[in-house]
């Protein structure tokens, strides 16, 4: 098939928050330069499909739903959370959907964030992630986010993020610490976020390699042979 005229990357994605915290941070203009890898062609409000029925749809349709438009695109890559119910193991759900993907696309990935998006939020950025979360602590209360959820039983000392990441952005906002609990969390921290380099997530690291060993600089920071089909 002629691959001419195609655009780089079409993003199969669970969600609008998905689609927001991942399309906010590519559409930044030192994006490029944050993850060491040359720029590519990338249009926030083109190249997502979203899942209509979300996490758990994409196993079973994942090769359905990426095939309109394979005409359009050179490579997909899809992301979604492992926190659904009755949900396979990671590895299996990589496994399906890729035998879907495997005769359309000659380069995809396959994301799964364990447990679920939110993970991506709770990196070492602490002033970042109290702008996301537009903070609004009580009068005489200078306590940080992480301090109100190690109280709460909700972070665990020693732990780099808490074990249920997006039971902890609800407590915050149930206890009236936070005001916003849409998208705009994820677009200001995208926004805001200095540095690729501090975020563990194994999920985040491997999209972040997958665009630089897809489309590389003379030197990036990240590679990998791992995920990328």
């Amino acid at each position: 098939m002629d691959e001419s005229g195609k655009r780089d990357v079409v993003f199969l994605v669970a969600d609008g928050n998905m689609r927001t915290m991942i399309g906010t941070f590519l559409s930044r203009k030192d994006f490029p330069h944050k993850l060491g890898c040359a720029p590519f062609a990338f249009d926030a409000r083109r190249d997502f499909v979203p899942a209509p029925h979300h996490d758990s749809e994409i196993p079973l349709r994942a090769g359905a739903l990426l095939q309109p438009w394979r005409g359009e695109y050179r490579r997909a890559i899809v992301v979604m959370d492992h926190a659904y119910d009755n949900a396979p193991p990671v590895e299996e759900i990589r496994a399906r959907i890729a035998k879907q993907l495997q005769d359309d696309w000659a380069q995809f990935a396959v994301i799964v964030i364990e447990p679920e998006l939110e993970n991506w939020f709770w990196s070492g950025h602490h002033e970042v992630i109290k702008k996301a979360l537009v903070w609004r602590p009580r009068k005489g209360d200078d306590r940080t986010p992480r301090q109100v959820l190690e109280e709460a039983g909700l972070w665990l000392p020693g732990q780099d993020k808490p074990e249920h990441p997006k039971e902890a952005v609800e407590h915050l906002h149930r206890m009236k610490y936070i005001g916003d609990m849409s998208s705009g969390i994820f677009k200001r921290f995208a926004q805001h976020v200095p540095s690729v380099r501090r975020c563990t997530d194994a999920s985040f690291q491997q999209l972040m390699a997958t665009l630089a060993e897809w489309f590389p600089a003379e030197k990036n920071a990240y590679t990998t042979t791992e995920y990328a089909q």
